[in-house]
């Protein structure tokens, strides 16, 4: 995806003046800022130092004479989008601006890699999304050991992990489904206690809630604990606990995670967008992307995956829907966060369109399909005291596109100008970009 070049110079001039005045005063469009408010038509957004000063209606707010005023008429202003599950590969980082990604959460990888690839980031040896990262996930005898180091066999060498990774400087912590319930009672109660929020895999959700977890990653968990309940196989052979749940079974279990209020991260594109009819599409688009000269530093595995046929149906989607649909009506909230990195099949950035897009296909309205994307998303990694809204206070990050997402959240895509941390970013892509911090570590096993 390659923004007109009238757009790519209107951006780097605004940049220019940026750095001279440090203010920026974006006028004219339709604000839909995360909260979830109704849209706020003719908004007027004043940012200074990174960080948004006032929001309001045009000719009701003030800002200082003189300062630079960007016209988005006709435009919808989104806060910068969040993709809060990802596995970070070395060419993915350019990736994610373009489409208007501004913040990315890695939860599992090489941890010092990781680290690294966070601070050249976060001082700007490298361009790119905001990044938090969680290091190697904490994995246990349920599964394989690992070579990696995150493999603990005892709650104590839980803690142990846990605190390794709190002094390395995580943002989070990952859990895998191989841990027991004594290693993930011991994970939560180490994190609590260096304040780090604990994210991931779980065997049965119900049984991590009650030790505090509060993030379901994809929905196998959720049928594992009715299955369990009901005296039922949790891993039935020849299909998924989700074909195997029965959804009459849902509304006790939906009643207490929303009482408790835990976050679901589907992850719908990677695994259920071949019980879908949108696949077909996403596929030829992903041929017209992998075709763009700009994008020559992606290796060509990788482009030969985005275009590759999904293979066979994952059976269970209609459970997952309804599921999903309940959750997010009883008051729930359901992330848009996409795997990127577990699988080479995911576009990076491009996918979480394809997220919101599932979510409001199965009923979910696109305001909520939104906050997933953005303020739901930096609530679950703790960030949301500076990202996922437009509001005063917090970083400047906007995400400014063509079309009404609230009628047809499929206009996400159509991304005009990117703004982060106040800067306008110039989203063109560099043929010839290379990794600022080289990986030369294997890619950490297994990461989902």
């Amino acid at each position: 995806m390659r923004l007109p070049v009238i757009f790519v110079s209107a951006f780097l001039a605004f940049s220019c003046v940026y750095a001279q005045s440090n203010v920026l005063v974006f006028e004219g469009g339709t604000l839909i800022d995360g909260t979830g408010k109704p849209p706020l038509a003719n908004a007027v957004i004043v940012t200074e130092g990174g960080r948004v000063k006032a929001v309001g209606v045009k000719g009701r707010i003030s800002y200082p004479a003189g300062t630079k005023v960007i016209s988005l008429n006709g435009r919808t202003i989104l806060p910068g989008l969040i993709d809060g599950h990802v596995h970070l590969r070395d060419y993915q980082v350019p990736m994610f601006l373009p489409w208007g990604v501004t913040t990315i959460a890695d939860i599992h990888n090489d941890t010092a890699w990781s680290i690294a690839e966070r601070e050249a980031l976060k001082s700007g040896k490298m361009k790119g999304p905001r990044l938090f990262v969680s290091g190697a996930r904490v994995t246990g005898p349920l599964g394989p050991p690992t070579t990696d180091g995150s493999y603990v066999r005892t709650p104590e060498e839980a803690r142990a992990y846990v605190r390794q990774l709190a002094e390395a400087g995580v943002d989070h912590i990952k859990v895998d489904l191989t841990i027991t319930d004594d290693q993930l009672r011991a994970v939560i109660e180490e994190a609590a206690a260096v304040h780090l929020r604990v994210l991931g895999h779980t065997q049965n959700i119900q049984k991590a809630v009650e030790m505090g977890f509060k993030h379901m990653e994809h929905i196998d968990t959720m049928a594992r604990a009715i299955l369990e309940q009901t005296g039922q196989d949790p891993h039935p052979k020849g299909t998924t606990p989700e074909a195997m749940v029965d959804p009459k079974l849902f509304p006790p279990l939906i009643q207490y995670l929303v009482s408790q209020g835990v976050y679901v991260n589907p992850t719908l594109y990677l695994m259920w967008a071949r019980g879908t009819d949108r696949w077909h599409d996403w596929t030829a688009q992903a041929a017209v992307i992998a075709k763009d000269p700009g994008l020559a530093f992606v290796p060509a595995d990788a482009k030969a995956a985005w275009v590759a046929p999904p293979g066979p149906e994952r059976p269970g989607y209609a459970h997952v829907a309804e599921f999903l649909r309940k959750y997010s009506e009883a008051g729930g909230k359901v992330l848009a966060a996409t795997d990127t990195g577990c699988c080479a099949q995911i576009v990076p950035g491009l996918s979480l369109h394809y997220e919101m897009q599932m979510l409001t296909d199965l009923g979910i309205p696109p305001m909520k399909a939104i906050q997933g994307a953005t303020l739901w998303a930096a609530e679950v990694l703790g960030q949301d005291k500076d990202l996922g809204s437009v509001e005063p206070g917090k970083f400047a990050d906007l995400t400014v596109i063509e079309g009404n997402p609230l009628t047809d959240i499929g206009t996400t895509k159509n991304v005009r100008m990117v703004v982060k941390g106040g800067e306008i970013m110039d989203t063109t892509y560099d043929p010839h970009w290379v990794n600022a911090v080289p990986r030369r570590l294997a890619p950490a096993r297994g990461a989902r």
